[in-house]
């Protein structure tokens, strides 16, 4: 269990802005350990995605309990979330000490957190580029977010009603 609240603790750590950022970490962290397998990090991802809160919480969450029950979902969740406390706190009263130097400060993680989602997309390209069906509708759901108002979870639950349609109709 020091090793799940450990890997929580690097990743809260990490996640720090939180959002899908995060997720390429994760998978490296917990199917590179042999936590779960790549396509069981995928369904996690898509739970950790359908459920309120943050991926990196909600992933933290799933992967605790299912090494160590509740014991372990709740060492995992408190492990993840306790570095991001502290450093907000921290950051908090950095920034309002130095306003002058806040947007700077902005500036540098925005880019950062560019590099870390093209970390989770290319983390994700392959299993999403499996077929011509999954790519389709990744391009899909790039679309409807990127140049519609559409809120993000009526893409992802349209992606699942499709997904689920595809696979039924033609197998």
């Amino acid at each position: 269990m020091l090793s799940l609240a450990l890997v929580f603790l690097k990743i809260g750590l990490a996640a720090y802005g939180g959002g899908w950022t995060i997720v390429g970490i994760i998978k490296t962290e917990i199917v590179g350990r042999a936590w779960l397998s790549a396509e069981e990090f995928a369904r996690l991802v898509a739970v950790a995605q359908i459920t309120p809160g943050p991926v990196a919480l909600n992933a933290a969450t799933l992967v605790g309990y299912r090494l160590h029950g509740i014991v372990g979902a709740t060492i995992a969740t408190l492990s993840v979330v306790a570095a991001p406390l502290t450093l907000a706190i921290v950051v908090g009263n950095v920034m309002a000490r130095a306003s002058k130097r806040g947007g700077e400060l902005t500036e540098a993680l925005k880019t950062g957190t560019i590099g870390l989602i093209s970390m989770t997309v290319w983390a994700f390209a392959p299993s999403a580029a499996s077929s011509p069906m999954n790519l389709a509708m990744a391009a899909l759901a790039f679309c409807v977010s990127a140049f519609t108002k559409v809120n993000p979870l009526w893409v992802i639950l349209g992606s699942g009603v499709l997904g689920a349609a595809v696979r039924v109709l033609f197998g």
